[in-house]
C-alpha cells in the first residue's frame, strides 16, 4: 500500500507540474482563432527596444578661409611723402611698421637723391627712436614750426622737391630697406617706374594699404584705417595721390591690415 500510495502522489504532482507549465506558457504567448483567422496574443513582460534611426542629409561642416592679401610688406616702409604744403618748405616723409613688433630705428637713416642723381642726408634718426607694431614714425621739415604743427617724431631744415626720391637704410647698412621715386631724374632710390603724379599744395604720395585701394579708398573708404603696407616693388603702382596729406607719427592710432 505504502508504495502505490507513494506512487499516486508522484503522478500528482507530474499532472500539477504539466497543467502549470501549460499554463504558463499560454500567460505569455497563445494561439487563438478568431473567425477563421488566427492571432497571436500576450507579450506581456517584454519590452521591444526601439530602433536607433539612421541620419540622412548630415551636413558636413565647412571652414571658410579669409584669403591674406598677396604682396604685403614684412619691413619698414615709407608710407607717405610731402614736398609742399602752403609754402615750398612743407615737406615730411612718413614711415609705416607692417610687423607685429615694434621696431627700434636707432641710427636708421634718411637719405634723398635730387632730380640729377646727386645723394645727400635728409635725417639720421637719434639712439632710442621706435617705430611701434602697426604704426607710423614722422620726419618734417621745422621751418616756420610745420614740425610742431603735424606732430613730426624728428625733424630738421631739410627739405624736398620735384623729381626727388627718397631710401630708408638701417643704421650700418648698405642696401635700402625702402625707397621711392617721384618725377623724372637721373639715378633715383627707385622700384620699378617712379610715380608720375602731380604733387598739388598740400597733397602727398601715399602707399596702397591692397593692390586693390585706390585714392578713394585710401581718403574717405574702407581702407582708411588699413595701413600702408602693400609692396609690389613698384612705386608707380604701390602708391596713390593724395589731394589733402595726412601725416602720422608715433601716437597716432596703429593701423592693421
Amino acid at each position: 500500500m505504502t508504495k502505490i500510495k507513494y506512487l499516486l502522489i508522484l503522478l500528482f504532482a507530474l499532472a500539477c507540474g504539466f497543467t502549470g507549465y501549460k499554463i504558463t506558457q499560454s500567460y505569455f504567448t497563445d494561439t487563438e482563432k478568431v473567425l477563421g483567422n488566427s492571432i497571436q496574443v500576450g507579450t506581456w513582460g517584454i519590452t521591444p527596444s526601439p530602433e536607433t534611426p539612421t541620419p540622412t542629409n548630415t551636413l558636413t561642416p565647412t571652414l571658410t578661409l579669409t584669403p591674406t592679401p598677396s604682396n604685403l610688406a614684412d619691413h619698414i616702409v615709407i608710407s607717405e611723402v610731402q614736398i609742399q604744403g602752403t609754402n615750398a618748405d612743407q615737406d615730411f616723409v612718413e614711415l609705416y611698421n607692417p610687423t607685429s613688433f615694434t621696431v627700434d630705428l636707432s641710427g636708421w637713416r634718411l637719405r634723398k637723391r635730387n632730380s640729377s642723381g646727386n645723394e645727400d642726408s635728409l635725417a639720421v634718426i637719434p639712439d632710442g627712436k621706435s617705430i611701434p607694431a602697426h604704426g607710423f614714425f614722422l620726419w618734417a621739415n621745422n621751418q616756420d614750426n610745420f614740425d610742431t604743427s603735424i606732430g613730426a617724431d624728428i625733424s630738421n631744415g631739410n627739405n624736398l622737391s620735384e623729381n626727388n626720391s627718397v631710401a630708408i637704410f638701417t643704421k650700418s647698412g648698405n642696401t635700402p630697406i625702402d625707397q621711392v621715386a617721384w618725377g623724372s631724374a637721373n639715378g633715383q632710390f627707385v622700384e620699378g617706374t617712379a610715380c608720375q603724379l602731380n604733387f598739388s599744395s598740400g597733397g602727398s604720395i601715399e602707399r596702397k594699404a591692397y593692390s586693390t585701394s585706390d585714392a578713394t579708398s585710401m581718403m574717405s573708404g574702407s581702407d582708411v584705417t588699413k595701413g600702408n603696407a602693400y609692396d609690389s616693388e613698384n612705386n608707380s603702382e604701390d602708391f596713390i595721390l593724395r589731394t589733402i596729406s595726412n601725416p602720422q607719427n608715433t601716437s597716432s592710432p596703429i593701423e592693421i591690415p
